[in-house]
């Protein structure tokens, strides 16, 4: 298969594994069960994705109809060879890391870039984002909203939101107690050399 699997489309070959859907019945199902966290899910790159399976024979339309006013709605079902795709997808996801290239890391490289109240309060901004996350997330978990199946990703990115956020106050408080060597931009210009 030259067609390389996204996350999405995974994410699109899992639930249409569940039962046969439509596009926008897909769209409302990832979001409902908060897969945003997962994967970036918009109306086009959904649509766009269920079109490059149906494209490569990972799913096909099975039926075609209008209920009510509504626009006409396909509904997709997988194929043996989208089951096929979808457990070697999974698998290939889980055993093999891939560096992903964070934004937040490329920021933090660059970090000096900022004067050090600047970078500190940017560090303490993005760890009042992420307690209201976790947040989130606790209260998710223990709602009983969130499906069974998604619990075991509620608890990974719970942990890791932890982890983050216990580095990124330590960092914060390293760096603004002087403790991280620094060079912010104003210092630099003066080493610019015409």
């Amino acid at each position: 298969m030259s067609y390389l699997l996204t996350p999405l489309g995974v994410s699109v070959l899992a639930l249409l594994r569940e039962r046969p859907m439509h596009g926008y019945e897909m769209f409302q199902t990832l979001t409902t069960r908060r897969d945003a966290r997962i994967v970036k899910v918009r109306p086009g790159s959904l649509y766009h994705v269920v079109a490059r399976l149906a494209e490569e024979n990972l799913i096909r339309s099975t039926v075609t109809g209008r209920d009510g006013n509504r626009p006409e709605r396909t509904i997709f079902e997988i194929t043996q060879s989208g089951i096929d795709a979808l457990t070697s997808g999974v698998r290939d996801l889980v055993a093999t890391p891939v560096n992903e290239f964070p934004r937040f890391v490329a920021g933090l490289a660059e970090l000096d870039n900022l004067d050090r109240d600047s970078a500190v309060a940017a560090v303490r901004s993005r760890v009042a984002a992420l307690e209201a996350e976790l947040a989130d997330m606790v209260t998710g978990r223990e709602s009983g909203a969130t499906p069974a199946m998604y619990l075991t990703v509620l608890d990974y990115l719970t942990a890791t939101t932890r982890t983050k956020l216990d580095w990124l106050r330590d960092f914060a408080d390293t760096l603004e107690s002087g403790g991280v060597g620094w060079r912010d931009a104003a210092s630099r210009a003066d080493e610019v050399v015409l």
